[in-house]
């Protein structure tokens, strides 16, 4: 009797000391916020209403980092927003939420994609937006501008952090993942996509080396679409291609040609200073925060965050931001359902420093 009294009291102490000594700060993210999303502007004041009802608090980066770090105490009922690449429906639908409710938020900027500014009335003459369909869908009018950007920080309520200078991806290997059909499907991708190309496993610009392929294989089957005339938005032209590719590798395996390390570190360098100061420049603010596209990054991007200067960095690593935390790797879970009662599970999950770190363990086993 007496081992199952000291066992139920050390347990009491052990969620003592993780729930309530040691609390976690959820850091929730988000992208779009708008009327054609999952996420409309009435999902997501329903969703702030719902925490601000519950006492919630609503923090900055910075206090999250001054948290984590130890130079000061939060609430224990507080979260954070934060919002990724910066688009214009951030300025149109959420900024007014935010200043409704005086909740702070961090938007990271891709710097190098948006205008200083756009014409009045030139996106409300198609609802807001250009079409979402066609080649490369983040055109820079789904962004916002860098005046509409300042708009929001001026309350004091908004953060502008870094989000890298284009997003831009890498092919990181010679896993083949398709063919190109000379329409850029997402984000811009380094190699080549001249149209019968292969498309091969690509990753962030930021987080990978570049991987180039071989360059006849890509001459032989950008000759092999112009001769025959191929429409690459048929499948038969795929089923080619395919077959072209596999008779071509196994008479002639593809050289691996990957960017030095030293080549890889000074463009990665390079990306993050020019991204670093042009946010700088446009908005009179240095970013103090990196947020990795896709959420990628390896022991090099993490030791130039520090070098360059930042203070921290965010991530889409699951788990827990607690005291004594790592700044550099900030933990957050996406917000995509429009479901409140969803939301909120997912909202209690990340508040317990013992639930996230076990749905972190176990995340993509279940």
């Amino acid at each position: 009797m007496i081992y199952v009294v000291l066992f139920i009291a050390v347990l009491a102490v052990v969620i003592w000391y993780f729930e309530f000594r040691a609390f976690s700060i959820p850091v929730l993210y988000y992208h779009h916020v708008e009327p054609t999303d999952p996420v409309t502007p009435e999902v997501f004041e329903a969703q702030m209403k719902h925490l601000l009802s519950k006492g919630y608090n609503s923090l900055s980066l910075n206090e999250l980092y001054n948290f984590m770090t130890g130079i000061s105490s939060v609430p224990r009922k507080s979260f954070v927003l934060t919002f990724d690449d910066g688009f214009y429906c951030n300025y149109h639908y959420l900024f007014p939420i935010l200043e409704k409710y005086k909740l702070k938020a961090a938007i990271f900027a891709v710097s190098g994609v948006r205008k200083q500014s756009i014409g009045a009335g030139q996106r409300e003459r198609s609802r807001g937006y250009p079409s979402r369909t066609g080649a490369n869908m983040e055109s820079a009018e789904r962004f916002a501008t860098w005046d509409e950007l300042n708009r929001m920080t001026a309350p004091g309520l908004v953060q502008i952090e870094d989000h890298g200078l284009f997003h831009d991806r890498v092919y990181r290997n010679d896993s083949a993942r398709g063919f190109n059909s000379g329409v850029e499907l997402d984000w811009p991708v380094w190699g080549d996509t001249r149209p019968g190309t292969v498309r091969y496993e690509a990753g962030s610009s930021l987080a990978h080396k570049n991987f180039t392929g071989d360059y006849k294989l890509n001459d032989y089957l950008v000759k092999l679409v112009k001769d025959r005339s191929l429409d690459l938005s048929e499948s038969n032209a795929l089923r080619i291609l395919k077959k072209a590719y596999l008779e071509y590798r196994k008479q002639n395996p593809v050289k691996v040609i990957y960017e030095s390390e030293e080549t890889y570190v000074r463009r990665c360098r390079t990306d993050l200073e020019k991204s670093r100061q042009l946010i700088s420049d446009r908005t009179g603010v240095v970013p103090a925060f990196l947020c990795f596209p896709w959420g990628q990054y390896n022991k090099q991007s993490l030791q130039l965050l520090k070098d360059i200067g930042y203070k921290g960095a965010i991530t889409t690593d699951k788990g827990a931001n607690v005291r004594g935390g790592d700044p550099y790797r900030i933990k957050r879970f996406k917000v995509y359902r429009s479901n409140l009662s969803w939301f909120k599970r997912y909202f209690f999950l990340h508040r317990s420093r013992i639930l996230v770190t076990l749905y972190s363990l176990f995340y993509g086993w279940l």
